[in-house]
């Protein structure tokens, strides 16, 4: 018969509590020794069944209360959410990193580079440990009801989460969670909606070797905590050669769909760049299990450190592949992590590798995060591949680990070099304009970021030689030269109408009108005693503006507000500053929306990449003006 005290751990209770009911039963019993019978026990039993029963209930209400709230708020996320992407990090205290740093992430493919010991795999970890895909519940979403997703593995037959062993080294010294707290948000974007997580870290004591975890989510209640959405990390330990491997054996019952198989051969053909027919077979070591390559002349275990970690990303992608074939409707992507990506590639390796990543991020709709100290995949980055990638350069200032995310290769290979940029200029777009009026009127609408970054040929000086219509940048724009295609066409608000899918890089400066008769009919339209005007006798007014032109007609030439505006621009300041200003006041969503479409086109366009910051600061200047 079993005794009070073991029946207590039994019922997670103490056994003071036990003898008290038994007492209370007509049952003598005086100590934790005490020898329960079976009548006894069923009585014990019957008590703490409905205890948990009611503990049961009591938890699914709270649990439907919180899902219920989650829902109201996030709506979208809740019922069906289509993609889910890591949009950033904002970091409030972990180790040296800079406090309350934001550090951004490309929806596609983001590298994370920097020297040594600038905690890259630390990022990388950071991104990975808030995302599961084991929980049965989470009050996030219903995406994934009645799917057992502990049951889905990858082909190496792991769950698509990482253990915290994995992605995290922490130091019992320098991580004592006793004096140390580190706290963190990640910043989801779900569709249109935005979630933000909070990360905290805190003591935990179930493990001998790891006396610290991290938490997500704002509270502990079950169905709270991570977020689901499938991550595979490949870092650490995992990248390295078979030849390092203890144990070696391959499965050669392991079964592949004939388009994995293809998957699997073209692109380890195309990124090792050999001649030879390759066949997947299925390897598994003392570390890891991924597909190996095979041909008629070696195997998987004579493969290549490089064949032996592209391996590794390959079965990677195509768990990706199986789980979405898996979810179907249900799949909204996932995120792969690799530390160190272009350890023992060689550089055409490095390149070929790169559109595998573009064509998985887009096919897969898969987040790819890497580390890496290649500038050869920094610079094809930056200007191959801008439209689907960026860069987060990490290094340290003093005792702080910071990042940037607006920053050229040239920068980030002087900081990965320790060696200054000297007298570096970066490579200018051709942007051409319709006259020198249009050129003037858009740096300042763009309040002059662009000045160091483009070239423009139309002054007033040269004008009569190098201004072209609109109707000769229209037909340009439509044809697929490369010259063509790397300049931009900017054209005057009259014409916006006229551009259509087929035009390439070309856009309209903000208005409705050619630029002269915008600025007629603005003045025009102002009360005689708006600011604009001077009050004083003598002073620039209404009737000085108009008084040889008090009213043309709306059909009236192009070349009479041209006129216009040659005999009133001097009263309007250097590069018509007053009149631009008093405009852009009343035509801000104009210029913003522009200066969005134009740092679009010109990313898309130019040699060299301008982030974000470049449009926040034109952003900033509209607002104050």
């Amino acid at each position: 018969m079993p005794r009070v005290y073991e029946l207590a751990k039994e019922f997670h209770t103490d056994s003071k509590t036990l003898l008290r009911l038994l007492v209370a039963h007509g049952v003598e019993a005086k100590n934790p020794f005490f020898s329960v019978g079976d009548e006894e026990q069923k009585y014990l039993q019957s008590i703490f069944a409905k205890e948990r029963q009611s503990a049961f209930e009591e938890k699914e209400e709270a649990r439907k209360v919180r899902e219920d709230a989650f829902a109201a708020e996030h709506p979208q996320i809740f019922n069906h959410p289509e993609k889910v992407k890591v949009s950033s990090l904002t970091i409030y205290t972990f180790r040296k990193f800079l406090p309350d740093m934001k550090i951004p992430l490309h929806p596609n493919i983001t590298f994370i580079v920097g020297q040594n010991a600038t905690s890259k795999s630390t990022l990388l970890g950071m991104i990975c440990q808030p995302l599961e895909f084991t929980s049965k519940y989470k009050k996030y979403t219903r995406i994934y009801d009645n799917i057992a997703k502990q049951d889905i593995k990858t082909i190496a037959g792991a769950h698509f989460e990482s253990e915290f062993s994995n992605v995290f080294r922490m130091s019992p010294i320098y991580d004592n969670p006793e004096n140390k707290k580190y706290t963190y948000d990640i910043h989801l974007t779900v569709d249109d909606d935005t979630l933000i997580l909070p990360v905290s870290s805190e003591r935990r004591g179930d493990q001998k070797k790891n006396n610290i975890r991290f938490v997500a989510g704002s509270t502990r209640h079950s169905g709270d905590g991570n977020f689901p959405h499938p991550v595979i990390y490949l870092g650490l330990k995992r990248l390295y050669p078979l030849a390092d491997s203890e144990k070696f054996s391959v499965n050669p019952y392991f079964e592949l769909s004939k388009e994995e198989k293809d998957f699997y051969a073209e692109w380890q053909q195309k990124i090792m760049v050999v001649p030879e027919k390759i066949e997947p077979e299925f390897v598994s070591t003392d570390t890891r299990d991924f597909l190996g390559a095979q041909t008629s002349i070696y195997d998987a275990e004579t493969n290549s450190a490089g064949q032996d970690n592209l391996g590794q990303i390959l079965s990677a992608i195509i768990s990706f592949m199986r789980l979405k074939e898996t979810l179907q409707e249900r799949y909204c992507g996932g995120v792969l992590l690799i530390d160190e990506v272009d350890a023992t590639f060689h550089i055409l390796a490095q390149e070929k590798l790169l559109e595998l990543f573009v064509y998985a991020s887009q096919h897969l709709n898969l987040q790819i995060v890497c580390t890496t100290h290649s500038l050869g995949m920094i610079q094809l980055c930056n200007y191959h591949y801008k439209r689907y990638a960026s860069i987060v350069l990490l290094y340290r200032r003093g005792e702080t680990i910071r990042a940037n995310s607006d920053v050229s290769c040239q920068e980030v290979e002087a900081e990965i070099k320790a060696a200054a940029v000297k007298d570096y200029e970066p490579p200018l777009t051709t942007v051409l304009f319709e006259d020198n009026v249009a050129t003037q009127f858009f740096r300042f609408v763009t309040n002059g970021q662009y000045a160091k970054l483009i070239k423009t040929y139309s002054t007033e000086q040269n004008n009569d030689r190098t201004a072209l219509s609109a109707d000769v940048y229209l037909r340009l724009a439509a044809r697929d030269i490369p010259e063509f295609n790397a300049m931009i066409f900017v054209i005057d608000g009259d014409k916006r109408g006229e551009i259509s899918r087929k035009h390439h890089h070309i856009l309209a400066l903000p208005g409705t009108r050619a630029l002269e008769k915008e600025m007629y009919q603005f003045l025009y339209t102002l009360p005689e005693d708006d600011a604009f005007w001077s009050l004083e006798p003598g002073g620039y007014n209404w009737q000085m503006c108009f008084r040889d032109y008090v009213s043309i007609p709306d059909n009236a030439e192009t070349k009479i507000y041209k006129e216009w505006f040659a005999q009133q621009k001097n009263y309007w300041g250097q590069g018509m500053k007053k009149l631009y200003i008093r405009w852009m006041q009343a035509n801000k969503t104009a210029v913003l929306q522009f200066n969005q479409d134009f740092f679009k086109i010109y990313n898309q366009t130019s040699k060299t990449k301008i982030g974000d910051a470049v449009l926040q600061r034109i952003t900033a200047w509209i607002e104050s003006v």
